[in-house]
């Protein structure tokens, strides 16, 4: 169920001088996380213009913590995009979508390059041209969508490896599991 949040104090004024009181709405979402967004009612004629979701959060008060860092200046974006018209909106998911299958595909590639099953997810924020932050949506897509990766860490290094559907997809030899079982020492008691 959708809740309100928070008012804002400070109206958000666009280009042409129109007033906008500004709202923040939450809702609680499957798998414990909380999705925050903005409303903007023109105080002239009381219109309201909704943002698609702004935030994922763990929970309410993440969402308000989160909108206190909002500037002005992401407020102007935010009554941008909540004044899409439903068409602009769509043609944006789409572009948005096909640049994720584009960092998708370049996550792959670069297992591909290095002829690895198992990364370093490091080295994969690193390398990419991206922002690290859309890499790592990639990375989820392809762990929970896509069935092609899996994300552990262990000993304190967050690992990338490939599935088997992953293997086939991004076209890499697979490691021999005698080579794959190099990479461990054994214990100086067991030699």
């Amino acid at each position: 169920m959708d809740q309100l949040l928070q008012q804002f104090e400070q109206p958000v004024t666009d280009a042409d001088g129109t007033s906008y009181t500004a709202y923040l709405y939450g809702r609680s979402r499957p798998g414990d996380t909380w999705q925050g967004w903005l409303v903007f009612e023109r105080q002239s004629d009381r219109r309201r213009f909704t943002t698609g979701t702004e935030t994922t959060q763990p929970n309410a008060a993440a969402i308000l913590y989160w909108a206190s860092g909002l500037t002005s200046a992401y407020f102007d974006g935010a009554l941008d995009r909540a004044r899409k018209t439903p068409r602009e909106r769509h043609e944006s998911v789409v572009i948005g979508e096909r640049n994720l299958a584009v960092i998708e595909r370049d996550v792959l590639a670069c297992f591909r390059f290095h002829r690895a099953v198992r990364l370093d997810a490091r080295q994969l924020l690193d390398e990419l041209p991206v922002a690290h932050a859309d890499t790592t949506r990639a990375l989820e897509d392809l762990e929970k969508q896509g069935g092609l990766i899996v994300r552990r860490t262990e000993n304190g290094t967050d690992w990338v490896y490939l599935t088997e559907a992953g293997i086939a997809a991004a076209d890499v030899e697979r490691v021999p599991h005698t080579t794959a079982k190099v990479e461990r020492e054994l214990p100086k008691t067991a030699r």
